[in-house]
């Protein structure tokens, strides 16, 4: 897993709730249930129940991601 999204979810359990992906993403429930009945992102659909897979949501959005390549910053960057 990438490092950023490591810590981005750090604290979190294995399995999410809704409300644990709403928090982490930084949008509201009724967006999250939409992603999650769109597709967009990945989970399953158990009777009434979701069960979202916290390495799949991160899988998910490296994939996804714009970001081709991070370049290091700050101390990092003047290390090389």
């Amino acid at each position: 897993m990438p490092n950023h999204l490591e810590h981005l979810f750090a604290g979190y359990p294995p399995i999410l709730s809704a409300k644990d992906l709403a928090e982490v993403l930084g949008l509201n429930s009724k967006t999250v249930y939409e992603y999650l009945q769109s597709g967009e992102l990945p989970a399953y659909h158990v009777g009434s129940k979701w069960v979202i897979v916290r390495d799949e949501v991160i899988e998910h959005i490296s994939r996804t991601s714009n970001v081709t390549e991070r370049k290091p910053t700050g101390l990092a960057a003047a290390a090389i």
